[in-house]
């Protein structure tokens, strides 16, 4: 009975620990204002709509057009920024091949 828990247990965690793996490898977006961005290093610090301060890694042609106080909306997958676009008067957004377009 104690292995058959111990295992039952096991199995519960592992299962556990791949979805938090999962969870966190997961597309998300992220609302707020730039409070710094520096291309040369392919870094951008956001202040999301929570108050919370976000440090992602992006392309620098991401960033090209970008300054402080900009309010985006950014697309992030784990610690990286695969699409930024800025609310207001244009939207910017990187394309599958690379190339930006604004609407």
């Amino acid at each position: 009975m104690v292995r058959t828990l111990r295992r039952t247990l096991a199995v519960a965690l592992a299962a556990l620990c791949v979805a938090s793996v999962v969870a966190l490898a997961a597309d998300t977006t992220v609302v707020g204002t730039i409070q710094h961005v520096d291309s040369n290093k392919g870094h951008l610090t956001l202040r999301s709509e929570e108050g919370k301060t976000v440090e992602l890694q992006a392309p620098a042609a991401l960033m090209a057009s970008l300054q402080a106080g900009d309010a985006v909306e950014v697309k992030v997958s784990g610690q990286k920024a695969t699409q930024i676009h800025r609310l207001g008067s244009s939207i910017q957004q990187q394309r599958p091949d690379g190339m930006r377009r604004s609407e």
